[in-house]
């Protein structure tokens, strides 16, 4: 695929405005019913579609977004979605996912959601006029782990063996490793913990059955992965335990650094993310 050039109005309402705003050129859908859960919570999506389809499948993309495991929503997904829209014609499905609370982590209900919004997005391949074979997966911060288990093909989801994997994976700063996140903290609770509803101290081995990197094995899509060099939340050693996995099973991937001063969009970031955004545009237009 070649990447189609954006105007500036276009990169202005994709670095400068929230997800949820109108960018010239992409259409919005918001609150997309994937699927109910018996406990009477939906799973929903915000939907990203070029304005102009193209007359043959396109890629598709599944986002999940930050927010710490406790806040958040599927607009928060919009630069990216917004920005793939615009370059490579693609279409983005951003989905919800329980979000916990004092008291009632969202471990591991997570994982059957993230399964929903995969069956869906594969299901209504035909309507959002996505190649079922091109859809990768991407996730910020806290949504990388989703995103990262649905790469892998986590034990952890509830899909059928036979189910099409990702073909690719985008992280932006997220977890890979939270054990060793644990220990970059300084042996003290993340956010992680509210998923969880448990500390390391207090259960190690959930630590290590949540963390992506253990399912890292061969045949795995290829990865672009995303971090701050002075990010203080996620160590960009996340990035880098990703990419080694990656490489060992053979796997191609590719980390980019960022010289920002924060996670995600902490501090004048404008120019970082501009250059990220580019990148992952490069990186899907190869490999999908």
């Amino acid at each position: 695929m070649t990447p189609a050039s954006l105007s500036p109005e276009q990169l202005d309402a994709i670095l400068d405005l929230q997800g949820h705003e109108p960018c010239p050129g992409v259409e919005i859908e918001f609150k997309r019913i994937l699927g109910d859960l018996p406990d009477g919570h939906s799973v929903y999506a915000t939907i990203y579609r070029p304005s102009q389809p193209s007359s043959q499948p396109a890629p598709g993309l599944l986002a999940f977004h930050g927010g710490g495991f406790i806040v958040g929503n599927p607009n928060g997904c919009g630069e990216i979605a917004k920005m793939l829209a615009l370059s490579l014609g693609i279409t983005t499905v951003s989905a919800s996912y329980r979000l916990a609370s004092d008291g009632e982590p969202s471990y591991p209900g997570i994982f059957e959601e993230a399964s929903i919004s995969w069956r869906w997005i594969l299901d209504h391949a035909v309507e959002l006029n996505i190649d079922p074979s091109r859809i990768a997966v991407a996730g910020e911060s806290a949504g990388v782990l989703q995103a990262a288990h649905l790469a892998v093909e986590s034990p952890l989801l509830s899909l059928d063996p036979q189910t099409p994997r990702p073909a690719a994976l985008i992280s932006l700063w997220g977890c890979f490793d939270y054990v060793v996140r644990w220990f970059d903290r300084g042996q003290s609770p993340g956010a992680e913990a509210e998923l969880l509803g448990t500390t390391y101290l207090q259960n190690p081995r959930l630590y290590h059955i949540v963390s992506p990197v253990n399912y890292a094995t061969a045949p795995l899509p290829p990865a672009f992965l995303v971090y701050g060099s002075q990010d203080r939340v996620v160590h960009l050693r996340q990035g880098e335990i990703a990419h080694a996995a990656w490489q060992a099973a053979g796997a191609r991937s590719e980390l980019k650094i960022l010289d920002n001063i924060g996670h995600d969009t902490i501090g004048d970031t404008r120019k970082p993310r501009e250059q990220a955004l580019h990148a992952a545009v490069k990186f899907l237009a190869a490999h999908l």
